[in-house]
């Protein structure tokens, strides 16, 4: 129930645990919650935490302008995974707003399309907030979270990892690399990072370390790298050993959980400065 002195936030939702997430710290402070759920993305959880969801087909960008501006939504965030192959297979559905948004874009990269549709919520008076905002707690300082630290091998494999997915993540490939012994076996691009995990374990079999880095200027309002549940689920499907993210900048949801279940699979957790992975 809101009344009219509760201050609100729109959520617009892809997939994964990190909407969930947002929406339930947004009420806990005291925040009304109207979200945008994208069809087909969004967990259907999302009518049980937001006061108010409406369920739009990707693409639906006036929609989204509608819903925000009946509830006098000031500032939003963007969470949740869409991916570039949703983009491309459903842009003949996309209403007039967003191939609007899309014949303007410089090129089709997330940082352009997504600021695209930033640009047009401010239009409307929704300015579109840090994705963290209410979730600052949960990312890590550098240092080994879980008990078990990286081994030499594991430290060379962060190394080589860290390298290739920084300059992917600026290139608006995908966050995600994964290294076994040297050798790059997986590199995340339109399926994203849990498929690229499970990928990894097809491959190269058990043993690799993944290594998620955010872009060198990450605007933080979209795109934030984010570790989850599922995530977790991935590395142990795949048999990794290993997950080494970018210190500072990169959510693990959750953080306390995330950390005891991954030494309950067995999987190392470290966060690394930006600028080297340090180790033995």
């Amino acid at each position: 129930m809101t009344t009219p002195t509760m201050p609100t936030l729109g959520l617009i939702a892809g997939s994964g645990d990190f909407p969930l997430t947002v929406a339930r710290y947004a009420k806990q402070q005291g925040y009304a919650v109207y979200a945008v759920g994208i069809a087909d993305a969004a967990s259907p959880q999302l009518s049980s935490v937001a006061d108010e969801v409406a369920w739009v087909a990707l693409g639906s960008v006036g929609e989204v302008c509608r819903f925000f501006r009946t509830h006098r939504v000031s500032q939003a965030i963007l969470a949740g995974k869409i991916t570039k192959e949703s983009l491309l297979r459903h842009e003949a559905a996309f209403d007039a707003e967003m191939r609007a948004i899309l014949a303007a874009a410089p090129d089709r990269s997330v940082d352009s399309l997504l600021g695209g549709l930033v640009a047009r919520l401010a239009k409307e008076g929704t300015a579109v907030i840090d994705s963290t905002a209410f979730l600052k707690a949960w990312l890590p300082e550098p240092g080994v979270l879980t008990r078990r630290a990286p081994t030499d091998e594991e430290w060379y494999d962060i190394r080589l990892g860290q390298q290739l997915a920084r300059t992917l993540a600026g290139s608006d490939v995908g966050q995600t690399v994964a290294v076994k012994r040297g050798v790059v076996v997986a590199v995340e691009a339109l399926e994203g990072t849990d498929h690229a995990i499970r990928r990894a374990g097809e491959l190269g079999g058990a043993g690799a370390v993944v290594v998620k880095m955010a872009h060198p200027r990450q605007d933080w309002r979209f795109d934030v790298p984010v570790v989850g549940p599922q995530t977790l689920e991935a590395l142990a499907a795949a048999r990794a050993t290993c997950l080494a993210v970018e210190a500072r900048k990169t959510l693990l949801l959750e953080l306390p959980n995330v950390v005891t279940r991954a030494d309950a699979l067995g999987i190392t957790v470290v966060a690394i400065e930006p600028e080297a992975a340090h180790g033995p």
